[in-house]
């Protein structure tokens, strides 16, 4: 009898064991590693959309502090980023994670931070939720204390973030030193998914806020471009990245919108030591009479800080200042214009820059821009562009305006490097990016002030919502009725 309940059980058991195995090995397996959806190391040269943390009336006072990038020390590479001229202990380094994460799933938010002075001081990483708070809440239990001799030393929280938080537009993360007027450097900031939670899909989920993605942290795929959407001021708009380098985007009454791709140099040599730049592009751009709105090659320079155009078309304003010349290039003449920007928004902050325009005069929307023929002929009207490339873009701009776009080829020869983007698959018929009836502005304003390098954050649209019963739930749920069967099997064989 004991032999036949082992044999009963050995051949019942069995089964029921190796069921339950292969509903259990079918489980897909849950990586806790994760891509950060923000990395930021400053190798770019630029406070990378960093700020300092202070209402408006402190800075119309005295100021909040300044921002800056420095060599002096560096965690990886060979920048940092440095705050000086403090004024209160809350003055800290800040940065708004609103449009990069997803609502109840948790990150790690980690700094690394140097002391500069005084020699020690206490530092916290804190957060908080709208523009310049409350709420603000600390992340760490305690201040940590940290001396110039230690080097660099990483902060770092984990932290959930609601749909009411996000929907605000601003998510700010920052850190603070307990000495009104401590200096200090950060680097190598980065926000990470905990266990893999959910990421963004820069294929699949358009962009309505504003963010740079460089080519590192896009998926391989779409790697050897980068990636912004800038708006500031009231409106909204999206942009789907639809390949490598290629994009549509559309905008309903929006101040200044700027969707762009191309290539972010680092700001390390002038187009002189880069050799040819050429851009072939294909592109759409839809815009209503009346409307201000450009299709342009863009980018700037630094030392001295230049914002150029060579705009390819444009709605019923001309934009630019002073007429210098008329000159042909690419078979088209174009015209040369100019104008000074006076304490206005930059890359580098605050200054007082050039403007350069080269307007085609027979619009089109494709073609060969040889870039660097409009750099050597604004250099013999004697403008200054010896300066290193900060970038070189194709842009889609809209101001107080409605209208929509793409760009579904760009190639890109900078010196001796090629870079092709093309669409992964075909990008939406024109006809469907077509905005609604719009009025446009009868006075618009002459100086649009298109800066796409302070963004200024915004409310966000509703993210794309999730929901469902879990995969992984199911098979769980598969793998416990077939172990209940297993214990039924046993207890009827022990009463036979």
């Amino acid at each position: 009898m004991f032999r036949s309940k082992l044999r009963n059980f050995s051949r019942y058991g069995c089964i029921a064991f190796a069921t339950v195995f292969l509903i259990l090995a079918a489980i897909p397996v849950i990586s806790s590693a994760s891509e950060p959806v923000v990395s930021v190391d400053f190798e770019d040269g630029t406070t990378s959309g960093f700020d300092v943390r202070g209402t408006p009336a402190e800075r119309e006072d005295n100021g909040t502090g300044i921002l800056s990038v420095s060599t002096d020390v560096a965690r990886s590479g060979q920048y940092s980023l440095l705050i000086t001229d403090r004024k209160k202990d809350w003055n800290g380094i800040a940065f708004n994670i609103a449009p990069y994460i997803k609502a109840n799933v948790e990150y790690e938010i980690s700094f690394w931070v140097h002391a500069k002075s005084p020699d020690s001081s206490t530092f916290m990483l804190s957060t908080q939720i709208t523009e310049f708070g409350p709420p603000w809440n600390n992340m760490l239990d305690n201040r940590v204390a940290i001396s110039v001799s230690q080097g660099w030393v990483e902060l770092s929280a984990t932290r959930t973030y609601s749909q009411d938080n996000i929907d605000t537009g601003f998510v700010i993360v920052y850190v603070e030193n307990s000495s009104n007027d401590g200096e200090f450097y950060v680097d190598d900031f980065s926000v990470t998914p905990v266990g893999g939670g959910a990421a963004w899909d820069p294929l699949t989920e358009p962009i309505t806020r504003n963010m740079i993605l460089p080519s590192g942290d896009l998926p391989e795929v779409l790697q050897g471009f980068d990636f912004e959407f800038w708006r500031e001021g009231d409106g909204g708009g999206e942009m789907q990245i639809t390949g490598p380098g290629t994009f549509w985007c559309n905008w309903t009454n929006a101040y200044n919108i700027l969707f762009r791709s191309g290539k972010k140099l680092g700001s390390v040599m002038s187009y002189t030591e880069y050799g040819d730049i050429i851009i072939d592009y294909k592109a759409s751009h839809y815009i209503q009479e009346g409307s201000v709105s450009y299709l342009t090659a863009y980018g700037w320079t630094r030392n001295p800080l230049v914002e150029w155009y060579v705009v390819e078309q444009h709605g019923s304003y001309r934009p630019g200042g002073e007429l210098l010349d008329i000159v042909e290039i690419d078979g088209s003449n174009y015209e040369i214009r100019i104008d000074t920007r006076i304490e206005q928004p930059s890359i580098e902050g605050t200054q007082t820059f050039l403007q350069i325009f080269s307007i085609r005069q027979d619009h089109r929307t494709q073609g060969v821009i040889t870039l660097s023929e409009h750099f050597k002929i604004w250099e013999d009207l004697g403008l200054d562009v010896s300066g290193n490339l900060y970038e070189v873009s194709m842009c889609v701009e809209g101001f107080r305006s409605t209208g929509s776009g793409s760009i579904s080829r760009l190639v890109l020869t900078i010196g001796d490097e090629v870079f092709v983007g093309e669409p992964l698959d075909q990008p939406p018929p024109l006809e469907t990016l077509a905005p609604p009836v719009f009025e446009p502005d009868p006075d618009p304003d002459p100086d649009p002030d298109p800066d796409p390098s302070n963004p200024i954050e915004t409310p966000p649209d509703d993210e794309p919502g999730g929901g469902g019963f879990p995969e992984w739930a199911i098979y769980l749920s598969i793998g416990g009725v077939a172990a209940i069967a297993l214990v039924i099997v046993l207890i009827r064989n022990k009463k036979k």
